[in-house]
């Protein structure tokens, strides 16, 4: 076994740490070795196709959640019970030929579902790769007037796996974009602000998904969609100066994420997700234009919950023309590099 990168420290972090986010990279050389890397997972790998293993798992955890990427060079078969309290979702990120999930034939489009209630059973072909984020069901909102006890009641009449090529995509990019941030920059995920958007924006995706695998509920008339948005206005305007999350939101409105989406849309035209954007990318216009000492943008962009630099500098010129580093010229403040 071969560690090829483990930062900030060996230790696994305790349940509930929301220092910086710890990662690490390990190469594998055989099965035996490979199905003991992931933290809190118990499975077996049977190896199917002919030929020397060679893996790689590069695992990290934010607080509660973690995330994971999984490389295997020869096909195999993966067995065992899904982690106690958690939903966790998967994605393929490389597939060379189909892929069998409890039974059923997945590929690149479809996201794949797993509680502790359920057994892990996974078919690869070789040279498969699969992303993974694992949430505690306590961090997920419950539904409008409804308590959660456990992972089987939230996933209770839900399918295990979706095709949805829009949400799959969208997982890939989060949960690479999120690891290799790990990688590359970790401290931009210092700032407890920049965890917390995160965190957020990873529940939202769990969220997406059960609104895909579940029948649904009926649509709040117009009337509660107003009082929504508008206490969920009235709370971001009372923290003018912190990022405020969709977890946020749903739990001042008492609203699930697919209600709080829905009254968004109805009253404001765009997602609860989207106009918090836009919010958080105004605070950092705000904090851009009265900067006068000199200061990192990235340090000004994490305080905002913004952890992906490059693609704050796309979502900040699409909104106001220019990229970040010059509104701080144009204001005359200075740039620390």
């Amino acid at each position: 076994m071969i560690v090829s990168e483990q930062h900030p420290g060996t230790a696994v972090p305790q349940a509930g740490d929301t220092s910086i986010p710890w990662r690490k990279t390990i190469q594998t050389s055989n099965l035996w070795q490979h199905e003991r890397v992931l933290t809190g997972w118990s499975q077996t790998y049977d190896q199917l196709s002919k030929g020397r293993f060679n893996g790689q798992i590069t695992e990290a955890l934010i607080g509660e959640v973690q995330l994971f990427e999984e490389k295997t060079s020869q096909a195999v078969f993966e067995l065992g019970p899904g982690r106690g309290g958690v939903i966790a979702l998967g994605v393929f990120a490389g597939l060379d030929g189909e892929a069998r999930w409890r039974g059923h034939a997945v590929g690149m489009d479809h996201v794949t579902a797993l509680s502790d209630h359920a057994s892990l059973e996974l078919s690869t072909p070789p040279n498969c790769t699969l992303l993974s984020v694992t949430v505690p069901v306590s961090m997920i909102p419950a539904g409008d007037g409804q308590a959660r006890i456990d992972s089987h009641e939230l996933l209770a009449g839900a399918a295990n796996h979706v095709r949805s090529p829009i949400l799959a995509a969208m997982l890939r990019q989060r949960l690479g974009a999120a690891l290799q941030a790990m990688s590359c920059q970790p401290g931009q995920l210092a700032p407890v602000e920049a965890r917390e958007q995160l965190t957020s924006e990873l529940v939202g995706l769990v969220d997406d998904y059960l609104g895909l695998a579940t029948a649904g509920g009926g649509e709040p008339e117009a009337r509660k969609a107003r009082k929504v948005v508008s206490l969920a206005r009235n709370y971001i305007e009372a923290h003018p100066d912190r990022p405020v999350t969709v977890t946020d939101l749903c739990k001042q409105t008492y609203t699930c994420r697919r209600t709080l989406q829905y009254c968004f849309t109805q009253v404001i035209g765009m997602s609860p997700a989207a106009y918090l954007k836009a919010v958080r990318l105004n605070g950092l216009h705000r904090d851009l234009l009265h900067a006068r000492d000199a200061q990192t943008i990235g340090d000004m962009a994490a305080r905002w919950g913004f952890w992906h630099l490059s693609q704050l500098s796309a979502d900040y010129k699409r909104l106001f023309g220019e990229l970040p580093s010059e509104t701080l010229r144009a204001a005359g403040g200075r740039i620390v590099q």
